[in-house]
């Protein structure tokens, strides 16, 4: 998956769907919303989640980010 950066202020979408989701960054820096976290990830940062929680992700800084995205 390929997240473009954004304006910081302006809110990114959310969205849920059923069961976990595990996310690995391959390039760049990604900002998470899950719920009402926000975690900033870097190249070679994961996370899994509830993904029946709102969530979000947003590039960070000036460069489009990379990562896997595993559904369960």
């Amino acid at each position: 998956v390929t997240v473009q950066p954004s304006d910081a202020e302006a809110p990114h979408s959310l969205n849920t769907h059923p069961g976990q989701e595990f996310d690995y960054i391959l390039e760049g820096s990604m900002r998470i919303t899950i719920g009402e976290h926000e975690v900033l990830l870097n190249e070679g940062d994961c996370i899994y989640f509830d993904a029946r929680l709102p969530h979000g992700m947003v590039a960070e800084g000036d460069k489009p980010a990379r990562f896997i995205a595993v559904v369960t």
